[in-house]
């Protein structure tokens, strides 16, 4: 045992947005002892590798321990000597491992054991450890042993010193891996904290690319007839986990249900509830994941959704969860997200996407995408598309006006396809040939983009959601670039004007919407950063600039003088009304260019003030770097609430366009055949 070397200390974690009710108040008693035979010893690992004559003397030294959720294992300061410190050994369940160490407020995850792992003290501590905590996550059972006992084990048995060697490299990988980890380590311990180690599955959503549209709820809805997909559990920065089963591994509804109605599906093994359930709510409340929401028979299309009960079921309520669509082909809320941002990854690999977590750690958050609907195929095509469409049609257009002997209406009436060439003196106007023509493409275009809530109905047998709105997007935009030049850049007539410039709208704020998210400010880990951890952060950087001055009295002075050139005026971005919102964004993108140039001018003070030699530098990016602090947060109220309003926006916005466009064509139809 003494050559596997202690970890080093973890990162304590973040505070973490949490919405999950508390859990059971944890009991330091132990809620049952067993009595161990050398049989039940050789159930379980390490200990199967073990002759029955040898478990049967060690028997009687060891303890079963059975725990419920939340019970306290193991709590205290670590023994001075590892011979006299326990051994505990996971048959059943997980455990939480936390310790408090010298110089932090409380104690913090360090790892967790499941079934199979040893708990073995010095695994876990380092010479700055006062107490370690072990706490059941779920109901669990556990071996306990002596220090001693399992030494002897370890030198006299080949086979059980190979099984735990590898359990204890399993644990301290996964420790020096993940919890040790100054980024993942974060990540981690959320995980462990919301007892998601035990999932069989997780559906995850990604707000950083959801649109808030809520068709995965209304899918849900329409296929099961309750809402059995929940509001936001628990959240980690731009990363939710929905109020949702988890098929726990050790479920905690089956066995509270006196009537046998809720079982593990033999085919799909999903936790499923029958139709004949009579409501009387125990599943319910032995869900700690308030996975399990009770439903008024009355409200409900019995007929259609329960097609199974029993005509004479007892019962005014109903329960219900998600059980993966069992029997469709399909997860009903995966399929219907239009983005990607809902999907579902197994809970023993949680782990291995801790990219979905914080996708903003580095640039490049679209290389990041969901495991499940990715369209980044059809994103390419469509991109192509478009910037091909664009630039024939601009080279058309602005051919006619500059170069229209190089234009494809002069090059197609040389080769005989067309009968007519360009009009020498009105190359491109509007209301002629080509411009009719753009405006019907364009139309066309426009009317294309509602070809998503068609699609929202026929996948995922004709395309995915993703892929019907990555032709939604890209439909638009080329629909906006074939009405531009449909204009001939000639303005004219309240009707066009109002088609055109909300059909404007309707682009701009159908792109930039879903992506004005990223001005919020965000820690390294992803975590949308408070004003008062802002501004924290900023006090250690006004105590890094004033140490670079070579008199510290000069050095507050000047930083007095920073305080008041940098501080932005936010004032004019916590208003409520539409007009002096969209003041305020003007504003805050004025401040900003006006800050960047009070930077290099304070710099040219600074340098006149006594910075130290070889110091300008290391000063220029710390102004930098507060200047960016100070735009975050006026920015931070202002974005929150531009993010509420921008779908609003684009949805009206569309609305308003199809009308006018409509009009807009009505018009000029009748003005052609009048003429």
């Amino acid at each position: 045992m003494s050559a596997v070397e202690p970890p080093q200390p973890a990162k304590p974690p973040l505070k973490l947005k949490k919405a999950r009710k508390a859990g059971p108040k944890k009991s330091r008693k132990k809620k049952e002892v067993v009595q161990v035979t050398g049989a039940l010893l050789a159930e379980h690992a390490p200990f199967s590798h073990l002759d029955l004559a040898l478990l049967e003397r060690l028997a009687p030294r060891v303890e079963h321990i059975e725990l419920a959720r939340g019970d306290v294992l193991h709590e205290g300061a670590p023994s001075a000597e590892d011979d006299s410190s326990p051994v505990f050994v996971v048959i059943f369940g997980d455990i939480n491992v936390s310790r408090h160490d010298q110089g932090f407020p409380a104690p913090y995850i360090i790892n967790f054991l499941t079934v199979g792992e040893a708990y073995i003290q010095k695994l876990f501590i380092t010479d700055a450890t006062e107490r370690v905590v072990l706490t059941a996550m779920c109901p669990a059972k556990v071996l306990k042993l002596s220090y001693k006992d399992i030494n002897y084990l370890l030198r006299k048995e080949a086979g059980f010193r190979e099984v735990v060697s590898d359990s204890i490299r399993g644990v301290t990988e996964r420790q020096q891996s993940r919890f040790d980890d100054e980024f993942r380590g974060e990540i981690s311990q959320f995980i462990v904290k919301e007892r998601l180690t035990f999932a069989q599955r997780v559906k995850i959503k990604r707000m950083d690319i959801c649109i808030e549209c809520d068709g995965c709820y209304e899918a849900c809805r329409e296929r099961h007839g309750t809402d059995r997909l929940g509001p936001s559990e628990v959240k980690f920065g731009l990363t939710e986990i929905p109020s949702n089963c988890h098929n726990c591994v050790v479920p905690e509804c089956i066995d509270k249900c006196k009537f046998g109605h809720i079982h593990i599906h033999p085919d799909t093994r999903e936790i499923v509830i029958d139709d004949n359930c009579v409501g009387c709510t125990m599943c319910a409340r032995g869900c700690s994941f308030d996975a399990i929401r009770m439903h008024s028979v009355e409200d409900l299309d019995m007929e259609r959704y329960f097609p199974d009960r029993d005509p004479e079921a007892k019962g005014k309520n109903i329960a219900q969860k998600c059980d993966n669509c069992t029997g469709f082909p399909d997860q009903a809320c995966i399929t219907a997200c239009p983005t990607g941002a809902m999907f579902q990854v197994d809970g023993q690999d949680i782990f291995d996407h801790w990219q979905q977590f914080s996708v903003h750690h580095a640039p490049g958050f679209s290389d990041i995408v969901s495991p499940e609907g990715n369209a980044k195929a059809w994103r390419v095509f469509w991109v192509i598309m478009t910037l091909v469409n664009t630039l024939a049609v601009a080279w058309e257009c602005f051919g006619r006006l500059h170069w229209p002997e190089l234009t494809f209406t002069t090059l197609m009436h040389k080769a005989g396809m067309l009968a007519e060439g360009i009009d020498p003196l009105t190359p491109f106007r509007p209301g002629d040939f080509l411009s009719h023509a753009l405006g019907y493409v364009g139309g066309g275009l426009c009317a294309a983009t509602q070809l998503y809530k068609i699609g929202k109905w026929v996948a995922p047998k004709m395309g995915s959601v993703q892929s019907w709105m990555e032709a939604h997007i890209f439909t638009g935009i080329l629909g906006g670039v074939y009405g531009f030049f449909h204009t001939a850049f000639y303005f004219h007539g309240f009707v066009s004007i109002a088609a055109f410039a909300t059909m404007m709208m309707a682009i701009i704020t159908g792109i930039v919407g879903r992506y004005i998210i990223y001005l919020i400010p965000r820690s390294q880990a992803g975590q949308m950063m408070a004003l008062t951890e802002l501004r924290t952060q900023i006090q250690f950087l006004n105590q890094e600039m004033q140490g670079l001055f070579s008199d510290q009295v000069v050095g507050h002075t000047m930083m007095m003088r920073i305080d008041e050139m940098l501080r932005l005026d936010q004032s004019g971005y916590s208003t409520d009304e539409a007009r002096q919102l969209l003041a305020g964004i003007a504003q805050l993108s004025n401040e900003d260019r006006v800050q960047k140039g009070k930077v290099q001018d304070l710099m040219a003070e600074l340098k006149e003030a006594g910075i130290r030699e070889g110091d300008a530098h290391d000063m220029l990016i710390l102004l930098k770097e507060r200047a960016r602090l100070e735009r975050s947060i006026a920015r931070h109220a202002l974005m929150s609430r531009v993010l509420k309003r921008y779908r609003i926006v684009h949805v009206v916005s569309s609305n308003v366009m199809f009308g006018a466009l409509a009009l807009h064509i009505v018009l000029s139809l009748v003005y052609r055949v009048g003429n």
